[in-house]
């Protein structure tokens, strides 16, 4: 679109207006500028109404400076004063051309940049010829159409990428950053110009990203030292960081509970997991008990932070998206479908390349829980088969109901699929769908017991195909969703009752 170019000038100059009119006609022909002047107001029309009009909207104001343009009380006190006012406001670019020799350099006109070349005016003797004045005219008039284009288009680009940095809090999805590679063209910018744009915009939200961040490493210090929940000392610690830093309630918020936003309006919501120490596996006397969940050992848990629920559909749909690391992933891998339903149907590999994806878009460190500190989270302190108890039912969570567990317990509902995450209660650590709806894979290889398994929480590998499963999941009875429930099944396979949920440890990537 041409930029719209006013013409303030005294009726005595109308000559010299109209001879640089005529030269800038070749910018008006490339669509570069169209002009304005008093001599367009049709007869009938209302002059001020209509100069006011096309002084409030023209990119470009040209002064056309001489004695008689000073002494107009109208050019001086109405269109100078207007213009003036517009280019301080950065709504338009005010030029001074100056016609014919007068002492024009006193404020407001001597801050600004006038043409000709050294402001020597259009009819001064040191011109060869009038018309090389006004060459010098025009080609500054395109250069400043020029750079006036180029910062609209800028604004313009800078426009959209503050809304979409705005609704995604400070987040630009794929879709969205292919909208704007789309504007970048057709507003003719260079890449260069567009990702400056992109950096200054997105830089407020980095810093304040990097605020909470750092609020989140002093809280995980504190959850490393068994502060958690925090002690008044903490507690303290952390107020001042987010006067410090400005932080609102919201985004401590954020770096307590640990919500990722991973763009398209979908969140992954962490908790944190305070350190401690664990029985792991189940006693003897347990019912149903497996040889493979013995022998029972003590294992040291450092903090770490947990999924509050198993991965959904739609987070592993946003995570599908992004690009791939080792290997293609399905974006709708589910068999019973719904968007915040776990996602199933995904392979121990698969889990593994979304948590790579992620760690990559965050800049975290995103991987499988080990065995041991799903197994501890499970638990939340608690030492009977299940954290409620020593028993369980289908109000607390969603497995086969034909079965039951324990002495007095009775049969429930058999749901035949897979339920949204966050229907049943949460465990003592907040953390939901513990038990049931779908088994989840952990680190660790399978190993026929726990002999020789590490005392640090680490996962334990080995050099098998074979990878844990915890939980249990809608498909199974009771006895196997217990805490200590342990089974296996190739890193390759896919099953409509197995998914997974992430943990972030310190660090990153």
């Amino acid at each position: 679109m041409s930029l719209k170019v006013f013409l303030s000038y005294s009726h005595a100059d109308e000559s010299l207006k109209n001879e640089l009119v005529n030269h800038l006609t070749m910018l008006k022909r490339q669509g570069v500028i169209s002009t304005w002047d008093d001599r367009e107001i049709p007869p009938g029309g209302e002059w001020d109404r209509q100069i006011n009009e096309n002084l409030n909207t023209a990119d470009i104001i040209l002064l056309l400076v001489s004695s008689d343009f000073i002494r107009s009380e109208y050019c001086w006190s109405v269109e100078v004063t207007k213009a003036v006012e517009r280019h301080e406001a950065g709504e338009a670019c005010v030029i001074p051309i100056i016609l014919r020799s007068v002492a024009w350099q006193s404020p407001p006109l001597a801050r600004l940049q006038a043409l000709p070349k050294n402001a020597q005016p259009v009819t001064s003797s040191s011109w060869h010829n009038r018309d090389d004045a006004f060459t010098n005219v025009a080609e500054g008039i395109k250069v400043a159409a020029e750079q006036l284009s180029k910062a609209k288009a800028i604004a313009q680009y800078r426009q959209k990428v503050e809304k979409f940095a705005s609704d995604g809090d400070g987040d630009i999805s794929f879709g969205e950053l292919k909208i704007l590679k789309r504007l970048e063209i057709n507003l003719g910018l260079i890449d260069s110009e567009a990702s400056a744009v992109q950096k200054e915009v997105l830089k407020p939200y980095k810093i304040r990203q990097q605020h909470i961040d750092d609020y989140r490493e002093l809280f995980i210090d504190f959850v490393a030292q068994h502060r958690y929940p925090l002690d008044e000392r903490a507690k303290k610690e952390l107020n001042k960081l987010q006067r410090e830093y400005e932080l609102k309630d919201e985004d401590v918020l954020e770096a307590k509970l640990f919500t990722e936003n991973l763009g398209d309006g979908v969140v992954l919501e962490i908790v944190p997991i305070r350190g401690g120490k664990f029985l792991m596996g189940s006693p003897e006397n347990e019912p149903e008990r497996i040889d493979w969940e013995s022998p029972q050992h003590l294992v040291t848990i450092q903090p770490f932070f947990m999924g509050k629920y198993p991965v959904t559909q739609s987070q592993w749909a946003v995570v599908a998206g992004l690009k791939k690391v080792n290997i293609d992933l399905n974006p709708e891998p589910s068999y019973f479908k719904g968007a915040n339903r776990p996602v199933e149907q995904v392979s121990w590999d698969d889990a593994i390349e979304f948590c790579a994806r992620l760690s990559n878009k965050t800049g975290k460190i995103y991987r499988l829980p080990s065995e041991a500190e799903w197994e501890y989270a499970c638990r939340a302190g608690t030492t009977t088969p299940f954290y409620f108890g020593e028993t369980i039912t289908t109000d607390l969570a969603n497995y086969d109901g034909n079965y039951t567990y324990g002495v007095g317990s009775s049969k429930g509902e058999y749901r035949q699929q897979t339920t949204d995450v966050g229907k049943f209660s949460p465990n003592p650590f907040g953390l939901f769908d513990m038990y049931g709806n779908i088994f989840e894979w952990c680190q660790d290889a399978w190993h026929g017991n726990y002999n020789g398994a590490p005392a640090d929480g680490s996962a334990w590998m080995s050099d098998n195909d074979y990878r844990l499963l915890r939980g249990g999941s809608w498909y199974n009875s009771p006895g196997n969703c217990r805490s200590a429930y342990r089974d296996y099944s190739a890193r390759d396979v896919r099953n409509d009752n197995v998914g997974f949920r992430v943990v972030l440890v310190r660090g990153r990537t």
